[in-house]
Formats: structure tokens, C-alpha cells, sequence
């Protein structure tokens, strides 16, 4: 495992979710390992989008899931900015 990093192995995680469709809680936890692991939310929507030969409908849902995902993240970062309102 030593051999790729922790936002490489996240990337593929993420491709399982997508190719499975479980895109709760274990596609959650594999973004924000991504995110946290230095991805930017461009890389992030990428690793989805590299899905699409796989089942475009799957990585459209994924990608719908994603953007919620990433808003939602947004939303509470700026929450936690102080100062803000």
C-alpha cells in the first residue's frame, strides 16, 4: 500500500462508489479522504468523470451526488470562517 497515496487510493475508491453506485456515507468519506489528502474539487470531479466509459448514467448521478457534496462542504467552511454571518 506504501507503493500509492493516500489521495491516490482515495481516487479509487471513489471510481468503486461510482461503479457501484453507493454513493452515501462510503462516497462521502471517500471525497473528503480526496479533499484532505490535498485533491482540489476539479481533481476530484475528474477521478468521476474518468467513470464515464464504465456507464454514463452512473458517473451522472455520481457527479450530482458530487456537486451537493462539494456545496455542502463549501457551505461549512465559510461557517467556520470567523467572522462570518
Amino acid at each position: 500500500m506504501s507503493r500509492i497515496s493516500v489521495r491516490e487510493r482515495a481516487f479509487a475508491t471513489m471510481t468503486v462508489d461510482v461503479l457501484y453506485q453507493t454513493l452515501q456515507e462510503s462516497f462521502r468519506a471517500h471525497v473528503g479522504r480526496a479533499l484532505g489528502a490535498g485533491a482540489t474539487p476539479d481533481e476530484v470531479r475528474a477521478a468521476v468523470r474518468v467513470t464515464a466509459p464504465f456507464g454514463m448514467t452512473r458517473t451522472w448521478r455520481a457527479l450530482n451526488v458530487l456537486d451537493a457534496l462539494l456545496a455542502e462542504r463549501h457551505e461549512q467552511e465559510g461557517k467556520r470562517t470567523p467572522g462570518a454571518a
